[in-house]
């Protein structure tokens, strides 16, 4: 890249992706590890749903971190990219936009197995219309990505657009003349129907998720009489624990993305440049913070991570604390869960 598309800052920012980074890699390799080889067999379908969502992440935070390295440069709301991907910043913006896309239809997969773990066809109708939001919803999501792709030259050429917003706010750094910066051209229809489209199919989003809370919760009424109070635990718990996961994800995303729109129409100081990183930062995370919150809401998973985790302090040390032989709680937890679900 050339010296004079560099954006000027500190190292601490500058690096500050990279530290979180770094940070948040032994959760997901904890996570994975105990889902690849400390899960039974027969929740392989669940196990296959969580891994799908955690890999789509892991994505994510490294494609945005090392390939993208956004940043957002206040008060313009410039996109500019200092990762490896600098040269194609539209296409880098397109594929975070579709792997944001894949990491709701991962989301939507494991709301609807553990729907239907619990429910039967006494709710018939209410799948039916939780199954037309779904799709409805993946038409959304199709279209996005359509009109992002026909707006594609509309993002990339921007030399016309970068002088309007000169000639509107005054002089721009050099650097953002350089083709790794880009902004959402608001001068293009195509790029403010992808906008619109993107942004509606938010709400829909949480109407799906509702609906399967609502349904989920109807299942697990009816299952008290006929299930153990153990398992019907389990069942909240897995539920629950989907219920936090998501939340993290809509936290850490919906704030950056407002605070970004919202700088379209509100002026934002560049002195306040400190918290585009640190934004930036929330919406790489989003991925990592959420298997967090799965390992340590999920109490099977997070039992059988502490369980391995004085395992290898106790063969470091010598002591004796957990023995090979113990049985895990993971194991016991879900052939309760696994009968359960055979008899739905």
């Amino acid at each position: 890249m050339n010296v004079s598309c560099a954006i000027p800052t500190s190292p601490f920012l500058k690096y500050l992706g990279h530290i979180f980074v770094c940070l948040t890699a032994p959760i997901y390799i904890a996570t994975c590890f105990i889902l690849i080889w400390k899960c039974p067999s027969f929740f392989n379908q669940y196990r296959t749903l969580l891994l799908r969502h955690i890999f789509t992440c892991i994505f994510m935070e490294y494609f945005m971190d090392a390939i993208w390295q956004l940043i957002v440069v206040v008060p313009w709301s410039a996109l500019c990219s200092m990762g490896i991907g600098y040269q194609l910043p539209v296409l880098m913006f397109s594929i975070v936009v579709a792997g944001l896309c894949a990491t709701g239809i991962s989301i939507i997969h494991m709301f609807e197995y553990r729907m239907n773990a619990v429910t039967d066809d006494s709710i018939k109708v209410l799948r039916r219309v939780i199954t037309g939001v779904k799709y409805y919803h993946y038409f959304m999501m199709t279209s996005c990505m359509c009109l992002l792709a026909a707006s594609y030259n509309h993002l990339a050429d921007q030399k016309a657009f970068k002088t309007k917003i000169e000639n509107k706010y005054g002089e721009l750094p050099s650097y953002i003349w350089c083709d790794n910066c880009m902004f959402i051209n608001t001068d293009s229809t195509l790029v403010l129907i992808f906008v619109g489209v993107a942004a509606s199919s938010q709400p829909l989003a949480a109407v799906y998720f509702g609906l399967s809370v609502y349904a989920s919760k109807l299942g697990l009424q009816k299952l008290k009489a006929s299930l153990s109070q153990r398992t019907i635990s389990l069942q909240r718990n897995f539920l629950h624990s989907l219920y936090i996961q998501t939340a993290v994800h809509v936290i850490f995303i919906s704030i950056p993305l407002g605070i970004f729109f919202l700088s379209f129409i509100i002026w934002i100081p560049s002195s306040a440049m400190y918290m585009s990183y640190i934004l930036t930062a929330m919406c790489t995370q989003h991925g990592s913070l959420s298997t967090l919150a799965l390992m340590i809401s999920n109490k099977p998973l997070y039992s059988v991570f502490t369980k391995t985790f004085w395992r290898i302090k106790s063969s470091i040390t010598g002591s004796d604390r957990v023995t090979a032989v113990e049985a895990s709680s993971w194991y016991r937890s879900a052939i309760a869960v696994a009968n359960a679900e055979n008899q739905e």
